[in-house]
């Protein structure tokens, strides 16, 4: 479950902030180039949680990863941090609980719901921050077995590895905890309840997001996230200052030789996305497939 979190936590900050701005383009790879770069380096838009079966990446990623000096993450997927994990996901202190996050009848919807289609008892759960039965449920929106799924990311920081080219991160697994922890529990709560309620809605909207990856159609991928009205109060904390805090460090790698950056493909598009920024420093962007 620990593991399983490293995987997901960047696929939930994208399937629940919005975004703005023009969509890019149905390419998921993308060229930098320009500014006096003598090698090209390339941005890759995943998806953090897929079935087996539909995991593939066409020969230009894996070329493009192959002849990175550098592949960036937003976190690191490799090392064993479980205890770390533990101590950030759960709140010891005394007077936390959470099913006090919950009035009585929403909560008793909620704790069916586990049992009947998750065979899982939240109260096992208590001392767990909200998002960890966000995380419950986006696993489950997954259309196939949980032995089934698969990690893009961590396939391609597997490949990266085995091919001895060092992974950078832009971030660390405590500061985007620290995301979550500056949302309301509460806030946080009632977006579980609206989840739960409107669930078969919200597997199809999991299932039409997966396809549109798999079909590297960025624009249909842009569209279906802006279109939640989750955390709409928080786009800017969980996506837009993340992107402005990665470029500086985009730059400075690429100076130094080509990099390959795989991270979730909504932080590539709109106004205040990846490739909207890079082109700003006056880099040449470009689709790659």
């Amino acid at each position: 479950m620990l593991r399983l979190l490293k995987n997901i936590g960047p696929l939930l900050l994208a399937l629940l902030a919005q975004l703005s701005g023009n969509a890019q383009g149905k390419s998921l790879l993308w060229k930098v180039s320009g500014q006096g770069l003598s090698t090209p380096s390339y941005l890759y838009g995943t998806m953090h949680l897929v079935c087996k079966t539909d995991l593939s990446f066409p020969p230009p990623v894996t070329n493009a990863l192959h002849n990175a000096q550098t592949m960036c993450m937003e976190i690191d997927l490799m090392a064993d941090g479980k205890e770390k994990m533990k101590s950030l996901i759960f709140n010891e202190a005394d007077d936390y609980s959470l099913k006090q996050l919950f009035n009585a009848s929403d909560y008793s919807m909620v704790d069916r719901f586990f049992r009947d289609s998750l065979n899982y008892d939240i109260s096992m759960l208590d001392k767990a921050k909200p998002f960890m039965l966000t995380t419950l449920l986006l696993m489950k929106q997954v259309p196939c077995s949980s032995q089934e799924i698969a990690a893009p990311d961590r396939e391609l920081a597997t490949m990266a590895t085995n091919q001895k080219i060092p992974i950078a991160t832009f971030e660390t697994v405590e500061s985007q905890i620290a995301l979550f922890d500056s949302i309301p529990d509460k806030i946080e709560a009632e977006m579980i309840v609206r989840l739960v309620k409107d669930i078969q809605h919200h597997d199809q909207e999991a299932r039409t997001l997966a396809d549109a990856w798999k079909k590297q159609d960025l624009d249909k991928l842009y569209q279906l996230v802006i279109q939640s009205p989750d955390l709409k109060n928080y786009q800017d904390l969980m996506l837009f200052r993340r992107n402005a805090a990665w470029v500086p460090q985009i730059r400075q790698l690429m100076v130094k030789g080509p990099i390959f950056v795989a991270v979730g493909a909504a932080h590539l598009a709109g106004n205040k996305g990846l490739i909207a920024l890079l082109r700003k420093e006056g880099y040449t962007v470009e689709p790659a497939l």
